[in-house]
């Protein structure tokens, strides 16, 4: 398993007491980390945005429906909040509500998934 200690969520504390991977490989950023999963010297985990924002030639994403939650953060420039920040936070908690706790409308997921 490989981990990104610099930049990535997966730490081996996801894991309980005895439960983990049986080894593990350090890498020092998320083209490491991808690079050595590539050349199928690893395996890793990681969130939905790495997926989004890296394809990479021969590397797979699959999604983890049982995983941990990890902690999901807005981030603006401190000087000047952002209009309408109040409803953003509102449309942020909705897509990170369990799917059976999202708000429906006329049938339609209206946090987008």
């Amino acid at each position: 398993m490989a981990l990104d200690s610099r930049t990535g969520t997966t730490t081996a504390s996801l894991w309980p007491a005895g439960s983990g991977p049986a080894s593990t490989r350090e890498t020092h950023g998320v083209d490491e980390w991808l690079t050595l999963i590539a050349a199928g010297q690893a395996v890793g985990v990681t969130s939905e945005a790495t997926a989004n924002q890296n394809p990479r030639p021969g590397v797979a994403y699959r999604a983890v429906r049982d995983a941990p939650r990890i902690p999901v953060w807005l981030a603006w420039w401190r000087d000047d909040r952002p209009y309408g920040l109040t409803e953003l936070i509102a449309l942020a908690r909705g897509a990170y509500q369990p799917a059976d706790q999202r708000p429906q409308t006329l049938g339609v997921d209206v946090a987008g998934h």
